[in-house]
C-alpha cells in the first residue's frame, strides 16, 4: 500500500488521496462548514514580539470529512494543528515569491484511517489491535508500534501458536520471541519477518530510542507482506498453477 499520502499536510482547499476507511474507496473531502481553527495562546501572544514573522503561527483545528463515494458518505471526524508555512511560486508580474497558507497535521482520525491492505480472511482479532495501531498513528508512534506487537500476538495465536505454558503447575505467559520460534514449519520462511516486527514493537513497549512514523511504515509493510501470505489466496492459488504447469511441462489445457 502506498502511504505517501498520509505523510501530508492538508487545507481546506487541497486533501491528498485520503481514502474512506469504510468503503476503501471513495476519496476524504472536508467538509469546510464543519471546520474549526483556532490560534494557540503561545501563539498569539507571539504577535508583540519585534521580528515576529507569519511562520510562528501555530494553531489547533477539528473538522469533519466526508467520503466522496457517493454509496458510502462515511463522516470521519479529525483534530490536530496547524501552522504557517511558506512555498515558493512564480508569478509572471514579479517572478518567484513566496506565499504563506496554513497547513494542518491530523493527530487523530475516528474511524480510524486504514494504512495497510487487510487480507479478508484475516482475523477479527487481528484487525482490531491493527486498527487500534491504525488510531495512533500520527500521535504517537510509539503507542503505534505496540498496537503492531499485539496484532502480531493474536496472529501467531490464530496460526495455532501456544500463549501460554505451564511451569510448577503455574500458567506461565510464553515470551514474544519464543512464540515465534515455535511457529508452524510450513511459515518459517516469514519468521524473520515476525521477528523484526517484534523488535519494532519493542521500541513502542520499551524505553529507549524514540521510534518514528519511518518505523512504523516498515512495521506495516511487514506485517502487509506477512498477513497476505498468511491469509491471501493469490499466493496460494499461483503456487497450484505453477505445479499443473510443472507437471505438464508446459502449458496448461
Amino acid at each position: 500500500m502506498d502511504r505517501s499520502p498520509y505523510q501530508l499536510p492538508f487545507n481546506t482547499e487541497d486533501v491528498p488521496n485520503w481514502r474512506c476507511p469504510i468503503c476503501k474507496v471513495g476519496r476524504l473531502t472536508v467538509d469546510k462548514k464543519s471546520f474549526i481553527s483556532q490560534e494557540t495562546a503561545a501563539s498569539s501572544a507571539a504577535h508583540d514580539y519585534d521580528g515576529w514573522e507569519p511562520e510562528w503561527v501555530r494553531s489547533v483545528f477539528s473538522c469533519v470529512f466526508q467520503c466522496d463515494n457517493k454509496k458510502c458518505g462515511e463522516p470521519v471526524s479529525c483534530c490536530g494543528s496547524g501552522r504557517v508555512e511558506t512555498t515558493d511560486t512564480h508569478d509572471e508580474e514579479y517572478g518567484w515569491i513566496q506565499i504563506y497558507t496554513e497547513q494542518f497535521y491530523p493527530d487523530y482520525f475516528f474511524p480510524p484511517l486504514n494504512l495497510m491492505d487487510i487480507p479478508k480472511k484475516c482475523p477479527e482479532s487481528v484487525i482490531n489491535h491493527l486498527k487500534g495501531s491504525f488510531a495512533l498513528f500520527f500521535a504517537d508512534p510509539g503507542a503505534s508500534l505496540n498496537g503492531a506487537r499485539a496484532a502480531l500476538e493474536a496472529l501467531l495465536t490464530d496460526i495455532g501458536v501456544k500463549r501460554y505454558t505451564t511451569v510448577k503447575k503455574k500458567r506461565r505467559i510464553i515470551p514474544l520471541h519464543h512464540r515465534i520460534t515455535l511457529i508452524p514449519p510450513k511459515y518459517e520462511d516469514i519468521s524473520d519477518l515476525l521477528l523484526a516486527v517484534k523488535w519494532l514493537g519493542n521500541a513502542g513497549s520499551h524505553d529507549g530510542d524514540n521510534p518514528s512514523k519511518a518505523d512504523m511504515h516498515i512495521a506495516y509493510d511487514l506485517l502487509e507482506h506477512v498477513l497476505s501470505e498468511i491469509y491471501d489466496e493469490k499466493g496460494k492459488n499461483l503456487a497450484k498453477v505453477a505445479k499443473k504447469v510443472n507437471k505438464r511441462k508446459g502449458p496448461i489445457k
